[in-house]
């Protein structure tokens, strides 16, 4: 029994507590160490599900242990450099828990009290009061756009339609694009910019754009193909934007209103039951 205390205690006077762990091991493969900061390899694995190759993974492994190195090199940095009054961060972390608490109780306060519900009629309010807010910088277009090889034997019959608005020549200027054009997108149901249209046409077109109206078009081309385009509808500049444009902006401008409002109400709300349970304690200048 004599025997295995000596070897024990020679043990504990030979090896340090970190060393016992590695030699039983009980600790994960280090990839890094600085001083007494230690980097394990379970730690930066999760780096390389990313990777696509072996040089990859390399890479990020190397790059995050950088990171890790100037981050803990410039602590041990500060620790040496600042002095005491300058390494007391007590109050600030007591004002960051502080703050982080009272935001987490508000953000749950208000995910359990908010109406998400937006009727449509509250957007359509809100943007007949707001329209100031929803004023054009470019002009919008819904249009068909057709790319066409300028050697296509049916580039003259799509030429010949596609400024009709009639069903049978709809339909028929959809099959002959379906069959032979490069591109045919048709906008009907979205709104795009100037700027957007622009990318889609040869350089040089931005005035023929500008000038852009309702059942407007633009015949253009460069050395391979013809650009084809047809105006269904049109807002100018300076209008205000189609409610459909701007629906998603007005229900996040709801929602965050909504937002503010609770968030007021339980200011008052904690402020009142303070009052009310005498929580609160004024000092005056007569009182002790």
């Amino acid at each position: 029994m004599k025997k295995w205390i000596i070897i024990l205690c020679t043990l504990t006077t030979l090896v340090s507590c970190d060393h016992l762990r590695r030699w039983f091991g009980n600790e994960p493969e280090r990839v890094a160490q600085i001083g007494k900061e230690i980097l394990y390899k379970n730690q930066v694995e999760g780096l390389l599900k990313n990777a696509s190759s072996a040089s990859d993974s390399i890479n990020l492994v190397n790059h995050y242990i950088d990171l890790w190195a100037i981050d803990n090199l410039l602590l041990k940095k500060a620790e040496v450099e600042l002095t005491k009054e300058e390494k007391d961060v007590e109050q600030e972390l007591a004002d960051y828990r502080k703050s982080l608490l009272v935001f987490r109780y508000q953000k749950k306060y208000v995910e359990q009290r908010i109406d998400t519900l937006i009727e449509a009629e509250e957007i359509l309010s809100y943007y007949n009061n707001n329209q100031e807010l929803f004023l054009l910088d470019s002009p919008l277009f819904k249009l068909r756009l057709i790319k066409m090889r300028l050697h296509s034997p049916y580039l003259p019959m799509v030429r010949n339609i596609y400024r009709s608005k009639t069903m049978e020549d709809l339909a028929q200027l959809q099959l002959l694009c379906e069959s032979s054009a490069e591109i045919y997108t048709d906008y009907a149901g979205k709104w795009i910019t100037s700027q957007e249209l622009a990318q889609d046409l040869p350089d040089g077109n931005m005035d023929r754009i500008q000038a852009l109206r309702t059942e407007g078009f633009i015949d253009t081309r460069d050395s391979l193909y013809a650009y084809l385009v047809r105006v269904d509808d049109f807002v100018p500049a300076r209008d205000p934007a189609p409610i459909e444009q701007t629906e998603a902006g007005i229900r996040q401008i709801i929602l965050s209103k909504r937002k503010q409002q609770l968030l007021k109400d339980l200011e008052t709300e904690v402020l009142q039951e303070g009052w009310n349970k005498q929580i609160i304690k004024i000092y005056r200048k007569d009182e002790d």
